[in-house]
């Protein structure tokens, strides 16, 4: 793996992981993300890309890029959770930018399967529901939706290949 991709793989183990697992802990049990800890993964996660791109002019490109496009969908989920509030919770709202900025940060395959990840993950889950006879039931979606960047790293060779990059 080139350095570029080693020190955003880094900030995921140290800087999102951790505050993730808690609220991924914190979603299941209440149904809710707590800001404190969503504004302590952004922070994290922001910090820690931060320092990379210093330490690695390289990276400064697609992190820009990753941080653009985290704004935009984290404003466009906002919205829907403004507009939709049985669509989309505000804690999953606010927890989107950081999780498609770490997941971009690891690259654009990446992201795009972790974006695939989420929906996919998202749908069988909700199918289950609705086959057991329990359609109106809400479930946690942060936990899934915390799982992005993983699921974009085990993704990301599916997408390489499906988009003839690989």
């Amino acid at each position: 793996m080139s350095p570029p991709v080693l020190l955003p793989l880094l900030v995921l183990a140290v800087a999102y992981a951790p505050p993730a697992v808690v609220l991924a802990r914190i979603d299941l049990r209440e149904h809710r993300l707590p800001n404190r800890w969503v504004g302590l993964l952004t922070a994290a996660v922001a910090i820690g890309l931060i320092l990379c791109a210093l330490v690695e002019p390289a990276l400064r490109a697609p992190l820009r890029s990753a941080a653009v496009l985290a704004l935009v969908l984290g404003l466009g989920a906002v919205l829907l959770a403004l507009l939709a509030p049985q669509l989309l919770g505000m804690g999953d709202a606010k927890t989107l930018p950081a999780v498609v900025l770490m997941s971009g940060a690891l690259g654009g395959e990446e992201l795009l399967a972790a974006l695939l990840g989420i929906a996919l993950l998202g749908g069988i889950v909700g199918s289950v529901l609705l086959l057991r006879g329990r359609s109106g039931e809400r479930f946690a979606y942060g936990p899934i939706l915390l799982s992005g960047p993983v699921l974009g790293l085990a993704g990301a060779p599916l997408v390489a290949a499906a988009l003839g990059t690989a």
